[in-house]
């Protein structure tokens, strides 16, 4: 871990989450068994090949898990674009009817030890407090970092254009960049609406920066990475995004 970094980014912005009402009132680490009993620590193997236990307030916060959550936590084979790994699956009434919310944790690169994690599922029920996924993103990207992980990976389901009356369209490919996920574009891609400029950009940020409501009417789902690096697009994305969107709410 980059202390440097830390000090001079994720300090301040750990705190701002941290005295947002939805991380006070969601995010302490009120977690449950399937058996309604409190949940005990987690152990993971960390990058180096040692342990990490992770008590119940940073699960909630490493994994996305709200409070009263009832929690299962299980080994996961490969599975389609799902990496083998620890998955924990949470049922929560904040998350939409018959969907359970999972991250999964697993080793990115065998040979170095990388670890990251995969978020899975994540549908957030209609009447979800605001700014939930985003307390819970940052409070994720954070936990994250400082636990030695590389990466946060997840499929962004969706594409443009958004039909805004239509409650039930995926809108992942829009949403999650906004919080820093980055992805590869096809050239090919960027011939849905020519403009000048546009065939330089390389990767979905780029054209974000570009033009974002050109995103927003001509990109598509696809496989996203958040770069857990110190100093990354990714995290210059979020912590932007985070003070821009958050600041005025503390």
């Amino acid at each position: 871990m980059d202390t440097v970094f830390d000090r001079a980014n994720l300090q301040a912005t750990e705190r701002l989450l941290l005295e947002h009402e939805v991380a006070r009132r969601y995010f302490s680490g009120e977690l449950y068994n399937g058996s309604n009993q409190i949940l005990q620590p987690l152990v993971l193997a960390d990058a180096q090949g040692g342990k990490l236990e992770l008590d119940r307030t940073v699960i909630a916060r490493l994994f996305m898990v709200p409070d009263g959550s009832l929690v299962r936590i299980l080994r996961v084979i490969e599975h389609e674009d799902a990496p083998a790994g620890i998955q924990v699956a949470a049922c929560s009434p904040l998350f939409a009817e018959d969907e359970k919310h999972s991250v999964i944790a697993f080793q990115e690169d065998l040979l170095t030890g990388r670890t990251a994690l995969y978020i899975k599922r994540m549908m957030l029920a209609d009447n979800a407090p605001a700014h939930l996924a985003t307390v819970g993103f940052g409070l994720m990207a954070v936990s994250a970092y400082r636990l030695g992980f590389s990466s946060i990976y997840l499929f962004a389901a969706g594409h443009g254009p958004i039909a805004r009356h239509e409650r039930d369209l995926f809108i992942g490919y829009e949403v999650w960049p906004k919080l820093g996920f980055d992805a590869p574009v096809d050239p090919a891609e960027l011939n849905r609406d020519e403009r000048p400029g546009l065939q330089a950009c390389r990767t979905v940020q780029q054209v974000r920066a570009f033009d974002a409501d050109w995103w927003s009417r001509y990109g598509s789902g696809r496989t996203m990475q958040f770069d857990l690096s110190p100093g990354s697009r990714s995290w210059m994305v979020l912590l932007d995004y985070l003070y821009t969107t958050l600041r005025e709410d503390v």
